[in-house]
């Protein structure tokens, strides 16, 4: 089967179980592997073998400052009874004055070798504490679909079943609990992980179909090809009639939603009736205000009949798309 063009849009994540027993610390890693993937892109590393650079490179450079410490400490350029005031016993001053900075200066080579040994301890301990966390994100990953284990059709349909699901959950009806809100928070990630599965799944064989030859004149083996390919199909189109639900469920809110959202006004709005009523009745009959408040009031108990029978679409379309919480 051919790929199609990825679904425009954000950055695809990936899908995590949300039953999936995980320690809060593989929940940490597993975010930040998430954000940046990269941080944990390279092998496990022997912690040990990790600091020898560094502690080969930084014990040669100590050992060469306490060498010339102590040779510099023993050598003796001028005779500290030689008379300065020649030009050579000048220079020898000067001489022995340079040599003795520079063995005060390599004085410190006992706190250089600390600070070398304090930074590769921090190193091994930087690469045992990479190790645990790569063990805990291997761990995860069972737990995970990755938008790259997903062939493009397979990304197409989950980003389709997300959009339904957030559009859901940002409706005013859900916020303000009109919807079983609670049941939507739980079931919607069980319902994206099950699609994100069926859709690995796919992915999967379909990637194993592709690299296989698809022309052969053996009517046999065509014939398996043509199966395979329907069984592939047939897969695949009814992960698209549970994501079809989902968004039939989604357009039923958008529905109430809108509804809603009209009804809403129309409170508004007559909530001023009594003033309302009071300056018609000021420059008009006392009958034409009131039928102008009841055409309000009417108008008001039509949408609210139509918000009610919107809303019971929504649920009904919810027991359809939730087909898991709907049967327990």
């Amino acid at each position: 089967m051919t790929e199609t063009k990825k679904p425009a849009g954000s950055t695809p994540r990936p899908v995590l179980d949300p039953d999936a027993e995980l320690s809060d610390t593989t929940q940490k890693v597993l975010r930040q592997a998430m954000e940046d993937p990269r941080r944990y892109a390279g092998p496990p590393v022997n912690p040990l073998r990790a600091a020898v650079p560094l502690l080969a490179r930084g014990g040669a450079g100590v050992a060469s400052a306490a060498a010339v410490w102590s040779w510099t400490g023993r050598l003796e350029v001028a005779d500290p009874a030689a008379d300065t005031s020649t030009i050579v016993g000048a220079q020898d001053h000067l001489l022995q004055k340079a040599v003795d900075l520079v063995h005060t200066l390599l004085s410190v080579w006992p706190l250089a070798a600390g600070v070398v040994t304090l930074v590769c301890a921090g190193l091994v301990a930087d690469r045992a504490l990479y190790n645990r966390q790569f063990r805990r994100l291997a761990t995860a990953q069972a737990h995970l679909v990755h938008p790259e284990d997903l062939t493009a059709d397979a990304q197409e349909l989950l980003a389709r079943a997300r959009q339904a699901m957030t559009a859901v959950l940002d409706s005013r009806v859900h916020r303000e609990k009109w919807l079983d809100a609670q049941r939507n928070e739980a079931a919607f990630p069980r319902q994206e992980w099950v699609i994100a599965q069926g859709l690995r799944d796919y992915s999967r064989v379909a990637r194993k179909d592709q690299r296989a030859p698809q022309q052969t004149d053996n009517a046999t083996v065509a014939g398996l090809l043509t199966s395979r390919q329907r069984m592939l199909e047939t897969s695949l189109r009814g992960i698209e009639r549970r994501v079809a639900a989902l968004e039939a469920y989604a357009e039923q809110v958008a529905e109430a939603d809108a509804r809603y959202a009209k009804l809403r006004e129309i409170e508004r709005l007559a909530a001023g009736s009594d003033e309302l009523l009071d300056l018609l009745a000021r420059t008009a009959a006392d009958d034409l205000a009131v039928a102008e408040i009841e055409a309000l009031t009417d108008e008001a108990a039509v949408v609210a009949s139509t918000f009610t029978k919107a809303l019971e679409s929504a649920r009904q379309a919810a027991v359809a798309a939730l087909p898991v919480q709907s049967a327990a």
